[in-house]
């Protein structure tokens, strides 16, 4: 894959980013506001059930290239789409669990992106690559699972999608990172067999603004608005009776400390 192939998806490349925004801001923050929960450590799952749907209702509804396909990896169900007019698979990951994935020793089955990047990246190799003990002169180990073993795997994922080892796809990937609800970073990765980067290109040109953050605050405000303090404006003089007092009535004097001021000038 090329720059003008990134190009080229770039219209697809739009609605799903639009998608991902969504559900990392807007859901999770209509999620938040209307939960009445103690805690709510079921957020960081709901973020992906968010991000499927979206892309079932703002990608794969709108954009005629693009399926949506599930698979299943024991109790968790993850999506990818499928490119046929470009021949490309695309899933979303957040980095922190992309950069976990590698770090993860003893696998009994192979990671269901080492198993997509084996079979459509194989033959790829990225420029900088990770140090292990593999590479040391004189240390001989085999890779973590044979080549069936993750063919296997790739032809249970994509199941009945209809898409051979040999169509020449590609796998890529939509990395994101979040601060505070928001997508501090965004890219679109095409990993080697290894998950190392071959290309990372920037999207963050094609985020538009969330103007849900406006809106949230402005009602932020408008629920607590500021009253203003009388005592702040006027100050009543410390020599005024009361009206119980054995004096003649006299008017309160009251004046602004601004007045004050002048006078004390």
């Amino acid at each position: 894959m090329d720059e003008f192939d990134v190009i080229d998806i770039q219209p697809e490349l739009r609605l799903i980013v639009n998608a991902l925004a969504k559900a990392i801001g807007l859901d999770t923050r209509s999620y938040l506001t209307g939960s009445n929960m103690d805690t709510n450590n079921a957020i960081i799952l709901l973020r992906g059930d968010f991000i499927n749907t979206n892309l079932r209702d703002m990608v794969v509804a709108i954009n005629d290239n693009l399926e949506l396909k599930h698979f299943k990896r024991f109790v968790w169900t993850g999506s990818l789409l499928i490119d046929r007019k470009h021949n490309i698979t695309i899933t979303i990951s957040a980095r922190p669990t992309l950069n976990r994935i590698k770090g993860v020793k003893g696998r009994k089955n192979p990671h269901y992106l080492q198993s997509m990047c084996h079979v459509l990246n194989g033959d790829l190799k990225a420029e900088c690559k990770q140090m292990t003990l593999a590479d040391m002169e004189g240390v001989d180990f085999d890779p973590p699972f044979a080549d069936e073993v993750y063919g296997a795997d790739f032809d249970s994922i994509i199941d009945a999608a209809a898409i051979s080892q040999d169509e020449g796809y590609r796998h890529c990937v939509i990395a994101y990172e979040t601060e505070r609800l928001e997508i501090k970073s965004l890219s679109l990765l095409i990993l080697d067999a290894d998950l190392d980067v071959v290309k990372d290109i920037s999207l963050m040109d094609l985020l538009q603004p969330d103007f849900s953050t406006l809106t949230a605050e402005v009602a932020a405000v408008e629920e607590a608005p500021q009253k203003r303090d009388a005592h702040s404006l006027v100050k009543v003089r410390k020599d005024i009776k009361s009206k119980n007092s054995n004096e003649p009535d006299k008017k309160p004097e009251i004046s602004t400390k601004r007045e004050e001021v002048g006078k004390q000038a």
